[in-house]
């Protein structure tokens, strides 16, 4: 039996294959979006916490992307929401305003990690795969 190919550039050894990504800047939405795509994931892109909670029910989702600023609501409550409904999905916070201090109350909210803006799309990948495990 062949060992399986384990590079992250390619498509087809990603086993994640839905990411859910609420992302308020439309550029970086975008070009996640496009990246992520190249990559073999499917994305669900919303603009805002308030229209993923509006738009969605269960959102089917293997890793949720959320951006930390946002207006209205921000990506801590919109995690903390989502922990309230008993939604267990793992999380990744994608945020320009990285400290310790935003890193434990991301972990605190439910996140499974912080990856700080600009995003190295390897970087990005690798942190997917691993929190999805």
């Amino acid at each position: 039996m062949k060992p399986p190919n384990t590079s992250l550039s390619s498509p087809s050894n990603t086993a994640i294959r839905r990411l859910i990504l609420v992302e308020d800047d439309e550029s970086v939405r975008r070009s996640m979006t496009m990246l992520l795509r190249t990559r073999g994931f499917q994305i669900d892109a919303y603009r805002s916490g308030s229209e993923f909670l509006t738009m969605t029910g269960l959102h089917g989702g293997d890793c949720l992307l959320i951006d930390y600023k946002m207006p209205r609501i921000d990506g801590i409550e919109l995690m903390q929401r989502i922990r309230s409904n008993n939604d267990q999905t793992p999380g990744i916070m994608i945020t320009g305003y990285y400290s310790d201090s935003l890193q434990r109350r991301a972990l605190r909210a439910g996140f499974s990690d912080v990856l700080e803006k600009p995003l190295a799309p390897k970087s990005l990948q690798a942190m997917i795969l691993n929190v999805v495990g």
